[in-house]
């Protein structure tokens, strides 16, 4: 049947646009920035050096 107004604007939340600043494209709001695979080990790798 008919939704609520609360309803309509988390919805709407949901399914916003925003530009990226990185690139300047718009993307979905809700997606999280995506981290190359080879920079987030060598993140990893450099923390577990220095914590031994």
């Amino acid at each position: 049947m008919g939704k609520s107004g609360a309803e309509e604007m988390g919805r709407s939340a949901e399914n916003s646009w925003v530009p990226d600043p990185v690139t300047g494209y718009y993307r979905p709001a809700n997606r999280a920035a995506e981290i190359d695979v080879a920079e987030l080990r060598e993140m990893l790798l450099k923390n577990k050096i220095r914590s031994q």
